[in-house]
């Protein structure tokens, strides 16, 4: 019995002992794996620092957990730069499933781009998983995402989707539950719940390699035909949704350009709310109602009428058809930080 006994605890030694061994071997491995990913996003542009990593996990995984990640992009590489900050990022790889990373991102997170306003947020739960071979495909799940200043008290109960970064980098994303601000905040005659929102967009055309003069990078890739294409869009907001696609580019003079196409439902009951909540005059409701009872049409599988609207965007104009209905103020690149 006594024998016995000492086997078992000379067995569970050796396999304790060897799975400390493995989980060591791994964290390693993750750190020099991510030591050369951060090199090679530097020598691309990007400026990675984080905080020192603690090593944990074990024995139920392997863990790199830095006390702080920040990415960022001067406006060499991106019109006005961008960057991205967490108070706490993880990178974990669990035995169960080896061949998949995943960057569990937490605390406070800050996401500034194109010189635009810095715009912090916290989340329930973030998450990025990447694939260790193969194709690059970053799958995307959030949940209760709730914003800070300047979208205060603005929440998103689910975000997911994919990201495939590369030369034509494409995005597949969707929302939903979100909720805006709460009272003393403006509130919206369409109320204060979109149900949903969703697009699915890819960059084409050759982005050139950073350079000091950003006008430049614009104009080689506006020459080589870039193009935002958005395949697909959603957005359920009250009784009113909407379904799209567009093309955007530059023209000549590095101006935004394009044409998008919309399928509109529930633009009457749209068009009351907005009337009831003092958005637009009830003489304008009854107008625009007018015109898009006329474009109204069922669709040939059945269901409620829908519009569809033809857009354009040139030369600062937006139209639909012939028809401008409003303008795009001109871009000032060289003003951009």
């Amino acid at each position: 019995m006594r024998r016995a006994l000492v086997l078992l605890l000379v067995l569970v030694v050796l396999v304790g002992g060897g799975s400390y061994g493995l989980w060591a071997w791994t964290v390693a491995r993750m750190q020099a794996g991510f030591d050369a990913w951060s090199a090679d996003a530097a020598a691309q542009g990007w400026m990675i620092r984080t905080g020192a990593p603690r090593h944990g996990g074990w024995p139920l995984g392997a863990d790199l957990d830095f006390t702080g990640l920040s990415l960022s992009a001067g406006p060499d590489m991106l019109p006005g730069g961008a960057s991205y900050t967490a108070q706490r990022a993880v990178l974990h790889l669990s035995p169960l499933a080896p061949e998949v990373l995943e960057l569990r991102l937490l605390g406070v997170q800050r996401v500034q781009g194109f010189g635009s306003a810095a715009l912090l947020f916290t989340a329930q739960t973030l998450t990025l998983t990447l694939p260790l071979r193969g194709k690059l495909v970053i799958a995307v799940a959030g949940k209760g995402l709730r914003f800070d200043a300047p979208a205060e008290g603005t929440t998103i109960g689910l975000l997911s989707g994919t990201i495939r970064p590369g030369a034509a980098p494409e995005v597949d994303l969707s929302a939903e539950a979100i909720a805006l601000p709460p009272p003393p905040a403006p509130q919206p005659a369409l109320g204060r719940r979109i149900a949903s929102a969703t697009i699915r967009a890819a960059l084409e055309g050759t982005l050139p390699p950073p350079s000091p003069d950003p006008l430049a990078r614009l104009v080689a890739w506006q020459r080589d035909g870039g193009l935002l294409r958005v395949q697909h869009l959603t957005f359920g907001w009250g009784p009113l949704g909407l379904t799209g696609t567009a093309a955007l580019g530059l023209d000549a003079a590095l101006q935004p350009q394009g044409t998008a196409t919309l399928r509109v439902v529930g633009y009457d009951p749209a068009l009351s709310a907005l009337a009831a909540g003092g958005a637009i005059t009830p003489q304008a409701a009854q107008a625009v109602r007018a015109v898009l009872a006329l474009l109204a049409r069922v669709p040939e599988e059945g269901g409620v009428p829908q519009v569809v609207l033809p857009l354009t965007l040139s030369a600062g104009v937006v139209r639909v058809g012939r028809i401008p209905i409003g303008k795009v103020p001109k871009v000032d690149w060289s003003a951009a930080p």
